[in-house]
């Protein structure tokens, strides 16, 4: 290992002194914290009660010691939403109201989880490298030690198919030594040590997140089976080519010294007549020279983008017709579009620089193929292709600029530069079929046991066929063949380059891989060190929080765009300025019952928390915090005045699993019982995630846990997905989502909730009166379809049923609109 580490004492005061020079404006002394020897304080916003030298910062990475003194978040936010109050979820405060919910920083400064700039991405403008992407976006952000770029419109492929937004890809200097992977089929990966992959062991366990540095040649890598496909395409001919000019010459029956004598004789004070007479020109002909000369055409040669004519483009000096300005990607140009990227090529003549030919070259024998070119051109383009004979081709010629700009542009003008069309990655799957059929026809080969192979010199467009073959449903195997840059072939000295070749099976055939219903798990070959000394890569991605690199599924930088927003202005999202007033004003614009402080973990914002509140409550606001729990006796004292509700995601009963979260499950518990000791009103969340805290055991002992505490506690019992934020498990099964409810009931717990699977759990998202079992309230997800309540009591028994049922905003009492499903709220 090198010598140099990242993360070093001396590195992280350097960051610190960084982030207390940027931050300045943001921050205030603190209140959570107490003085100690040597300029060191003791901080106990939260559990982990970090005691900080000077000029380093806690855990939460936003909390530093600059002087002795502790500096925290204040005077702005990074997060601000309405949402529905069932969403944080409260299900027994003020139902149906909104939440106006806020949320600060707190994450690390740094990641060095990365890949080298070469690691292909899958994304909706085709499979690029990490370089490609930041170097072609239009906006970058220079900080110290790391650049972000924002790329335009750019999604990645996630673990479930769909495309997510990325928000920003990372670029920083790294030196030290790189874990290089090498899979079976697919080509290498290398990665910083704990850049994180999904990886399994066994058939029977999930795939997981794992260390690159951790990977053994035991491991499968993990690659998603299923991926969404879009409906049909339009290709947009007059955007693609919108920004294309072309340089032509323009014929004069004058010449240029005749043409400036024009100008200079009306000066002079001769009429068009007289002109046109010494010149034998009209005098007409004569005044149009010389308004085009005035209005600056009056040179040889004129630069223009394309015409419209008859929703047609084309050029200047274009043959009519022109080309349709918008196309369908229907079958018969996605075939068309597979015979060029196997067979086409642009041509221009030196001597006319704007005379493109397209060009599809064939062997004698294909007649038949190069008949069915010039049909799908008349067909989709009105254009009619030339059958030419030579040597040792039979070609289909068509000298069309426009045609040929739209080709270039759309899959590249030679071999070596062709490209996937950025409309058939994203087509149907018909489209895409119909399209890899035409190039494997055109210049690749099908056998009789279902194997298909294509060879191309073109690095991008062998991942660009790649993608699309796993997108169809089969995984490609890509391998590369190197060839010395001179070499005789028919004993003329030629340079050959590089071969990229995709083989797949369309049937079932006999390989190392497992194949599940949900991923391809792919054995390693081969692990390996290798000294690196450059730039390395990372990007976030939003909601999934994943991407594919390599085609393997890898975690994306979570929150580094966050964590980053008050040292760079240009962020993507970057933190509002706003005060106290400023954030009630939009509160009582938006008929809110409640502030929030969400998002991150609210603990380690606490002053800047309740100078908010302290406002709030004055107005009649109920006041919310959404927390993980990991509290101190210390920081609950501090909020209680102010801090109306407060929800607790109860991840786990076991020590192991909290430890491994950063946190210990005792504070959390401690935490639960000071809550309810000191009167907040309490909801506990738990997300049940597989073969993490799903048993019916570790379920059983929270619920105990919870009972000894208080049974009306409200247990919300979350389904886990897949598709949200952690990929490493599989969906939550509702079988066990019903067994723990009915199992909270058993156990004394008064009101159980089963979230995140509306519409699927009978009545488990419901209210119902603990005494005599009266439907109370009615939801689907967060959507209250009635309230029963009068006056927070049943109406049936009259038992009073504990929750926050009012605030001096609202009078208890709601109404249901039957035609729209909206509570009207009365008393405001």
């Amino acid at each position: 290992m090198s010598s140099q580490k990242i993360g070093s004492r001396e590195e992280k005061k350097a960051k610190l002194k960084i982030i207390g020079d940027q931050l300045g404006q943001y921050t205030q002394e603190g209140e959570l914290y107490e003085k100690l020897s040597d300029s060191k304080v003791f901080c106990y916003s939260c559990g982990h009660r970090c005691r900080i030298a000077d000029g380093l910062a806690g855990v939460c990475k936003v909390r530093f010691n600059q002087g002795g003194k502790l500096y925290v978040p204040w005077g702005y936010v990074a997060g601000l939403q309405c949402d529905p109050i069932e969403k944080k979820p409260f299900f027994h405060a003020m139902p149906g109201t909104d939440a106006l919910s806020f949320g600060m920083l707190g994450c690390d400064l740094h990641c060095d989880y990365c890949f080298t700039g070469e690691t292909i991405i899958v994304t909706n403008q085709g499979v690029k490298t990490f370089q490609e992407i930041f170097s072609t976006a239009e906006k970058v952000s220079k900080m110290p030690n790391v650049e972000i770029a924002y790329p335009t419109n750019l999604q990645a492929i996630s673990q479930s198919g769909k495309l997510q937004q990325v928000r920003g890809v990372f670029k920083h200097p790294y030196k030290d030594e790189l874990v290089k992977i090498t899979p079976y089929y697919l080509p290498e990966l290398s990665c910083t040590f704990d850049h994180r992959v999904y990886a399994t062991t066994s058939l029977n366990e999930p795939p997981r997140l794992i260390k690159a540095g951790e990977l053994t040649l035991r491991h499968y890598l993990t690659i998603p089976r299923n991926y969404e496909f879009s409906s049909q395409e339009i290709i947009n001919v007059g955007e693609i080519l919108g920004k294309h000019q072309i340089t032509y010459k323009v014929s004069w029956d004058l010449s240029m010294e005749e043409r400036e004598a024009i100008i200079m004789t009306k000066l002079n004070g001769e009429t068009s007549g007289q002109i046109g007479g010494r010149l034998g020109k009209d005098p007409s002909y004569i005044r149009q020279v010389r308004s085009k000369i005035n209005r600056g055409m009056g040179e040889n040669t004129r630069t223009a983008c394309f015409m419209v004519e008859s929703e047609k483009i084309r050029f200047p000096n274009e043959h009519k017709p022109g080309i349709p300005i918008t196309l369908p990607l229907d079958i018969n140009l996605a075939k068309l579009l597979g015979y060029y990227c196997a067979e086409g090529s642009i041509t221009t003549n030196k001597d006319r620089p704007n005379s493109y030919t397209v060009n599809f070259s064939f062997s004698h024998k294909e007649t038949e193929l190069a008949n069915e070119v010039i049909k799908l051109l008349e067909t989709c383009f009105g254009v009619k292709g030339q059958l030419v004979k030579r040597t040792t081709t039979l070609a289909v010629a068509v000298g069309k600029a426009s045609l040929g700009l739209l080709f270039k542009a759309l899959m590249g003008e030679q071999a070596e530069f062709k490209c996937v069309p950025k409309p058939i990655l994203n087509a149907p799957k018909q489209i895409i079929e119909v399209f890899l059929n035409a190039y494997i026809e055109g210049g690749g080969h099908k056998y009789s046991n279902g194997k298909a192979s294509v060879t191309t010199i073109s690095k991008e467009f062998a991942y660009g066929v790649a993608w699309l073959v796993l997108k169809l449903g089969y995984l490609p195997s890509i391998s590369c063949k190197t060839f010395e840059k001179a070499h005789i072939i028919e004993g003329r000295l030629v340079n050959r380059a590089t071969q990229y070749t995709i083989v797949w099976y369309e049937t079932k055939v006999v390989r190392k891989l497992i194949e599940t219903e949900f991923y391809y798990l792919v054995p390693i070959k081969a692990i390996s060190l290798q000294e690196f000394e450059g730039d390395v890569y990372n990007m976030e991605v939003e909601e999934e929080h994943n991407y594919l690199a390599g085609f393997f599924l890898v975690s994306n930088c979570q929150n580094w765009i966050t964590s980053q927003v008050l040292r760079d202005p240009n962020a993507i999202a970057p933190a509002r300025k706003i005060s106290s007033e400023q954030m009630l004003e939009i509160a009582e614009k938006e008929n809110a019952s409640t502030i929030t402080s969400t998002y991150n973990e609210p603990l380690i914002t606490s002053e800047w928390a309740i100078s908010i509140f302290k406002k709030a409550k004055e107005k009649g606001f109920l006041t919310s915090y959404v927390s993980n729990g990991n509290g101190t006796p210390e920081v609950l004292d501090y909020l209680r005045p102010w801090v109306d509700l407060y929800k607790v995601d109860l991840k786990s009963f076991r020590d192991k699993h909290y430890r491994e979260l950063g946190g210990l499950l005792s504070n959390v518990l401690e935490t639960i019982k000071g809550l309810k000791a000191r009167g907040f009103w309490l909801e506990i969340v738990t997300l049940v995630i597989p073969d993490f805290n799903d048993s019916l055991e570790e379920l059983k002992e929270m619920a105990e846990f919870l009972v000894s505490v208080d049974p009306f506690i409200p247990w919300h019992l979350t389904a886990f997905h897949s598709d949200y934020k952690m990929m490493d498990r599989d969906n939550t099964n509702i079988a066990t989502l019903l067994k723990a409810a009915e199992m909270g009931r058993e156990v004394g717990l008064k009101y159980v909730y089963i979230g995140n699977a509306a519409g699927r759990v009978g009545g488990w998202e419901n209210t119902w009166c603990h005494n005599c079992g009266e439907l109370l309230i009615e939801r689907y997800a967060y959507h209250i379809k009635q309230v029963n309540l009068k006056a927070g009591c049943c109406p049936k028994c009259k038992t009073e049923i504990p929750g926050r049922w009012s605030s001096p905003r609202f009078k208890l009492d709601y109404q249901i609109d039957k035609n729209h499903g909206h509570i009207h709220r009365f008393g405001f």
